[in-house]
């Protein structure tokens, strides 16, 4: 596979010289003595786009513990996988700063650090199946997650203002109007989900679509009453609709999942979104 160059790795960088050495973990005896080995991830962000009230604001690297046999009773625990909060609750016990939480990270960060979390505990192979965009073949592939690159979203395109409270204003293509938006946090992106569950138990129409919207969107042409904002989404055009996603893409820090790869069987070649299956922090072997 294509290796990128070090700079543009998701290698968490090592901690300066001058830096303080990590916690030593004592249990009883020096046999049992030994330094806690961790990494600091770089966020995908930088520390931009949160609130200047919020802990990481400037953060540009979080320092996270390697995962130990602990963290894997966390994965594999099936009350907490039932509750589909095994990996939440596996990425916030293993934050050195355990006063940040998880649900304040923006999606992008914490993709960081479940890519972060993953090859500290199983290392950089990741081996999975996927199926040929050419073929339909399904190959055995084996992804290396250290060629991972984060994407900054450092060219924000002229016509998007960035405000300091970290949201984007730019206009819309049919109705002029001028939107603020605002990055999706891991919080956020959790109570989209539990909503869309339990509409789905009432057998209630899906609007996982329009919910997106509604929670990115701060203000219409300045009014931000959250009524005038859920109204302004239902009666949105498409265009403008389909306009406000792309523009989402540009604009949200993220890690990039785009890899090389390979067909063994029609020799296809170019690059796929790395798939994010059950092999990932459950792998087989």
């Amino acid at each position: 596979m294509a290796r990128k160059k070090n700079s543009e790795r998701l290698t968490p960088p090592r901690p300066e010289d001058n830096s303080p050495p990590p916690p030593t973990m004592t249990t009883g005896g020096d046999i049992f003595s030994f330094v806690t080995p961790t990494e600091f991830v770089d966020l995908p962000s930088k520390g931009r786009f949160y609130t200047e009230d919020s802990p990481l604001a400037g953060v540009e690297s979080v320092e996270l513990r390697h995962m130990t046999a602990k963290e894997e009773d966390i994965l594999t625990s099936e009350a907490l996988l039932k509750k589909g909060i095994a990996l939440d609750r596996m990425l916030q016990a293993l934050l050195v700063d355990q006063g940040l939480n998880l649900d304040d990270f923006l999606i992008g960060d914490k993709n960081a650090l479940v890519i972060g979390a993953r090859i500290t505990g199983f290392g950089a192979d990741y081996a999975t199946s996927l199926t040929c965009p050419n073929c339909n073949e399904v190959n055995n592939t084996t992804f290396d997650l250290h060629a991972l690159s984060l994407h900054c979203a450092d060219s924000i395109p002229e016509d998007i203002e960035v405000t300091p409270g970290g949201t984007f204003k730019f206009k819309l293509p049919t109705t002029a109007v001028v939107l603020e938006v605002r990055l999706l946090t891991a919080g956020t992106e959790k109570q989209l989900s539990a909503a869309a569950e339990r509409k789905k138990k009432m057998n209630l129409p899906d609007s996982r679509s329009t919910d997106l919207l509604k929670a990115v969107i701060v203000s219409v042409n300045g009014v931000v009453d959250p009524g005038m904002v859920a109204q302004f989404v239902d009666l949105m055009p498409s265009m403008d609709s389909r306009f406000l996603r792309r523009i989402y893409e540009k604009i949200k820090p993220d890690v990039d999942l785009n890899h090389e790869f390979t067909c063994d069987r029609c020799s296809y070649a170019g690059k796929v979104v790395m798939p994010l299956t059950a092999d990932f922090f459950w792998p087989s072997d």
